[in-house]
């Protein structure tokens, strides 16, 4: 399943496979000077070790594929928690927006007092400037 990897620049992992594959990029070093995935907190670092070791045809352990996951699971509800934050101060009162998921590159809002197209559809744009282009947002 795709996922949110280097959060401080909005990578997903399909975008990152994409990116070793088109540029033959190998290290962490080259698809950080290259496209800037790894440049910022470091946080998905372990995660791009990993991506390239599959496309090398490396193994992965796999109790390293389950604390990239853990990992990743952790640092994506935050990254789209506090980008809501912001999205939040540009809704139009008194409408409130609820994070119910993060799975992947799938995003669970629910917007109350004013759930009405505009107002999701800016949501949806936000989001997807300030986290990644890739995101899927669901209104539930």
């Amino acid at each position: 399943m795709a996922r949110l990897v280097c959060r401080c620049m909005g990578f997903s992992s399909q975008r990152i496979a994409e990116l070793v594959r088109e540029r033959g990029l190998a290290d962490l070093t080259s698809l950080a000077l290259e496209a800037g995935a790894g440049a910022g907190c470091g946080t998905c670092r372990p995660e791009l070790e990993e991506i390239l070791a599959d496309i090398a045809g490396e193994p992965v352990l796999e109790s390293v594929r389950r604390a990239n996951r853990a990992t990743n699971a952790a640092e994506s509800w935050r990254r789209v928690e506090t980008a809501l934050l912001g999205v939040a101060a540009r809704l139009p009162p008194p409408t409130e927006v609820e994070l119910l998921s993060v799975d992947g590159l799938r995003v669970e809002l629910r917007l109350t007092r004013s759930d009405l197209p505009e107002v999701r559809a800016l949501v949806t744009d936000r989001l997807r400037k300030l986290v990644c282009t890739e995101l899927e947002v669901v209104f539930r």
